[in-house]
């Protein structure tokens, strides 16, 4: 049986990389994304290894959006066995002119947009999911995810960090909703990922891809699919309502806005 998952954000550099790996292992993939561009792109790159996808313009801050398309993947795929919930950000998400900023200076719009993408989007994605796997009776994959500053919060990101922080209870509690229907809840909470374009040769950019984990090592889009990868796979099956952290140690010292 070919499985079929449901990722949102999946035009994005983390949730490319995520829905190329499981195209990889022979995991059908629905592409979705706010963005219709990214969203063919991810498509395309799932083509050229092969594997089958299909892309699904979609805004997981509306719940009948995240219904609708969820209802379509089952119609165009026959079925749905994974939903990962990548689709998210902190304040840059809510415009051009957002900026983190210590709450008493946060303005209400960024608030609402970080809340409603980052969490919002966990919770309708995560129902739109768990009702077609009960109905499906055969068990399922939740991941949602979740970040290293839900655990430990940061300075000027009080709204991402409550965002994630609420990520991490939906996953304990869900779990034990869906524990009877054999369906595993996990999230993932990545540290700092250094993408493509950070300039590694600066202070700045060596300091954020190096020195902000004790490996010392940069943390790429990859190394946070592998563990999706493992989660979703049947090596993962007796685990279920925990947050699994990638992030090189960084979180084992966070402080101030490090």
């Amino acid at each position: 049986m070919n499985k079929v998952a449901f990722i949102t954000g999946a035009g994005g550099y983390l949730g490319s990389a995520t829905a190329v790996t499981l195209a990889k292992q022979g995991i059908q993939v629905a592409v979705c994304d706010i963005n219709a561009e990214t969203v063919s792109e991810t498509v395309k790159q799932i083509d050229k290894i092969g594997g089958v996808a299909k892309g699904y313009v979609l805004d997981v801050t509306e719940s009948k959006d995240v219904d609708r398309v969820a209802e379509e993947i089952v119609q165009d795929f026959g079925r749905m066995d994974i939903m990962v919930h990548i689709a998210g950000g902190s304040a840059r998400i809510a415009g051009k002119n957002a900026q983190y900023a210590p709450l008493v200076e946060q303005e209400d719009y960024i608030i609402d947009r970080v809340l409603k993408v980052n969490l919002y989007g966990a919770f309708y994605a995560s129902r739109a999911a768990a009702r077609i796997m009960i109905k499906q009776g055969e068990g399922g994959k939740i991941i949602n995810f979740s970040s290293t500053v839900g655990l430990n919060g940061l300075a000027y990101s009080v709204d991402y960090a409550a965002s994630k922080g609420g990520v991490i209870s939906l996953t304990k509690a869900l779990a034990k909703e869906l524990g009877p229907y054999k369906i595993n809840v996990n999230s993932v909470a990545p540290g700092v990922v250094c993408r493509p374009e950070v300039d590694t040769t600066t202070e700045q950019g060596k300091h954020y891809a190096y020195e902000t984990n004790f490996l010392g090592e940069k943390c790429t889009a990859q190394d946070v699919a592998n563990l999706v990868e493992f989660l979703v796979s049947d090596k993962s099956d007796f685990i279920t309502g925990q947050t699994y952290v990638c992030d090189g140690g960084r979180s084992l010292s966070m402080k101030g806005t490090d």
